[in-house]
């Protein structure tokens, strides 16, 4: 009976991991498309989410974030079951549902986008900073902490970057793209358990 539990617990981990490894590749590719696709945009005159109410981007970079949002939400799952201290992989899959939000309220509604997207910001800097700041169970723990703690400090320190232009893309991309990269360098190792 318990070995059955520890195959399914493993099973578990080993499909969050998987899932860890696509969030950045499905978000990465969506974004990518949604920036192509506008000549528009601009890194330094626009947020990431005018992407999401342009005619031609907006179904790509919305649904992106939903999908992504869905693969954080699992793969957080697995961090719970890997992690001594669990608070920090609760807030991470909360900020997933903020993910999803940014996706599912553009800003074209205003007030309800404005909430989720800045709820997933602030989760997933607390998350990581938390996971960054208590991961010491064991080498592997305590490596993807320190990686978590740093980019926690790279997100918090990317506020600067709103005091030099118009538009919060930069700060945006600088507090969650890192994070995304740590989730699949994280799933990878959780496939590999």
């Amino acid at each position: 009976m318990r070995y059955d539990f520890k195959k399914k617990q493993s099973e578990i981990t080993r499909i969050a991991g998987m899932c860890g490894i696509f969030l950045p590749v499905v978000i990465f590719t969506c974004l990518g498309l949604s920036i192509v696709s506008s000549p528009w945009f601009s890194w330094t005159q626009h947020a990431l989410s005018d992407l999401g109410i342009q005619q031609n981007t907006a179904a790509v970079f919305n649904h992106g974030l939903i999908l992504g949002g869905i693969l954080a939400f699992i793969f957080s799952f697995g961090l719970i079951q890997m992690l001594s201290n669990k608070i920090g992989a609760y807030l991470l899959a909360l900020s997933s549902f903020a993910l999803i939000g940014i996706g599912v309220f553009p800003e074209t509604l205003f007030v309800l986008h404005f909430f989720t997207s800045a709820m997933f910001f602030v989760l997933l800097t607390i998350a990581l900073l938390i996971i960054g700041l208590t991961s010491k169970k064991n080498s592997f723990e305590h490596k993807m902490g320190t990686v978590a703690l740093m980019l926690a400090l790279i997100a918090i320190g990317s506020i600067v970057f709103l005091f030099y232009f118009d538009g919060i893309a930069i700060a945006e991309a600088f507090s969650c793209f890192p994070a995304f990269v740590w989730c699949s360098i994280v799933g990878i190792q959780m496939t590999r358990r």
